[in-house]
């Protein structure tokens, strides 16, 4: 496999791939045990991941700011201002994720109450549980975020892979006895652990978090000039490199809180559907998610290369390094849908116990397989014209395709038109249809060039 990628891009996509292939698994093993609760609780959880995938989408979206800055200053020799940008990103994103955790926790049962009005007691009192403990991952969240973006910039996957790694098994392992309990007997002692459920994985999912924060830091003390070592003391913003950081995080921003509160919103559509559809719904997206991981380990490897190309300040290279993504992309979502689609009904009976379930959510899983091969135009190329400092066009794309596509169509689709779950996701399609379009017209215009941040 090695010898078909470029030895670049393989070292950059490797890491990941397996980072996502752990991170994904054993995330569907969480999945899998949240939906044996049964419907209400697992769509409680989904309910509530969906607000926090648009809270932590503002740390990702910073993130990627820090990535693109230090991948650039990689690219031009500039480790010292690649340090100084690791540093505000840590310092402003933990001040942001600070406030909104608290904001949240404080707010949670009028939020729940505004997002989902029609919501049965039980399930309230289920999201509830779960939005306090999933707030105080916030900071946590921000700061693995911020840190793993720092490190993909200098071209540092594998430390990236490890820690992610090791959040998710945490998780696994916590949600397991968390969620169902369990008890130790030995000869001295009765150690056990109740059976709290839904409040068992997001307990679950903030020691996982900790965990990962607590090897960043020790992995953080162990690491070379890239991190700051010192200066915490006397630190002070630095407008400067805010700017620079700040030019690709606000509208990466900006970019994420359209795409992931309009999933929000398209999830409120998805409640009107009922208990059924919102377990199939959430059911498909994990599943969706596997089959996702090498398109999303080829859209970090894309980022960074095209990132330390335009620090090099050979935009040409940065051309020639997306459109080979482009390639091996369409290659490899081809054959990953070829292979998948006669695998769907036996991997839909490891999350789903109920026939109506297990029916809509193989149906979601077979949409998905069909229109995989858009995945690289609509995922893989905008993360390289990111990494070439061009944010603010994914970010108006973005919004377009969500506003008029995915919620506007999935509105149509699935209940005037009475296609249900369906029709949603045939919306979201369309969405991807929509920017792959015109990402490919702004890689061909090269209206993207110019744009180098770390000069």
């Amino acid at each position: 496999m090695s010898r078909l990628i470029r030895p670049e891009v393989w070292k950059l996509a490797a890491p990941v791939l397996v980072e996502q292939l752990f991170v994904n698994l054993l995330g569907s093993l969480g999945a899998i045990m949240a939906a044996r609760l049964g419907s209400e609780p697992v769509s409680s959880i989904g309910n509530v991941e969906a607000f926090t995938l648009v809270v932590s989408s503002l740390f990702s979206a910073l993130a990627i700011g820090a990535t693109v800055v230090v991948a650039q200053c990689i690219g031009g020799g500039q480790r010292e201002r690649a340090a100084g940008a690791a540093q505000q990103a840590l310092a402003s994103g933990l001040l942001m994720a600070l406030l909104v955790a608290a904001a949240a926790g404080l707010w949670a049962r009028e939020l729940l109450a505004l997002l989902y009005p029609g919501a049965s007691s039980v399930m309230v009192e289920h999201m509830h549980q779960y939005l306090l403990c999933a707030a105080a991952t916030y900071p946590l969240t921000a700061l693995t975020l911020l840190a793993c973006g720092v490190l993909r910039g200098a071209g540092d996957t594998r430390l990236v892979m490890q820690v992610n790694s090791l959040v998710t098994l945490l998780n696994v392992l916590l949600g397991y006895a968390l969620i169902y309990g369990f008890e130790l007997h030995t000869g001295w002692f009765t150690l056990g652990v109740p059976r709290l459920e839904v409040l068992g994985a997001g307990l679950a999912q903030w020691l996982a978090r900790l965990g990962g924060v607590i090897f960043l830091i020790w992995a953080w003390r162990r690491s070379g000039p890239l991190f700051p070592q010192q200066g915490w003391l006397s630190f002070r913003f630095d407008t400067r490199l805010l700017r620079s950081l700040y030019s690709i995080g606000i509208p990466a921003s900006v970019e994420s809180l359209a795409f992931n509160g309009g999933k929000l919103l398209v999830q409120v559509v998805v409640m009107s559907l009922g208990p059924v559809a919102v377990a199939a719904n959430y059911i498909a997206f994990s599943i969706a998610g596997i089959m996702n991981i090498p398109g999303n380990s080829l859209s970090v490897a894309s980022t960074t290369l095209v990132g330390q190309a335009v620090g090099r300040g050979d935009e040409d290279a940065a051309a020639a390094s997306m459109r080979y993504m482009l390639r091996l992309g369409w290659c490899v979502t081809a054959a990953i849908a070829l292979v998948f689609s006669p695998l769907v009904p036996t991997v839909v009976s490891l999350y789903a116990t109920e026939a109506a379930v297990q029916h809509q959510t193989s149906v979601l899983v077979w949409l998905n397989c069909a229109f995989l091969i858009a995945f690289p135009t609509t995922f893989i190329l905008p993360n390289g014209l990111r990494g070439a400092g061009d944010a603010r066009f994914a970010m108006i794309t973005t919004i377009i395709g969500m506003l008029l596509f995915r919620i506007l169509l999935g509105y149509v689709f699935g209940l005037l038109l009475g296609w249900g779950i369906v029709g949603v996701w045939l919306g979201m399609f369309t969405d991807w249809l929509l920017r792959s379009a015109l990402y490919l017209w702004r890689l061909g215009s090269g209206r993207w060039r110019g744009r180098r941040l770390a000069a």
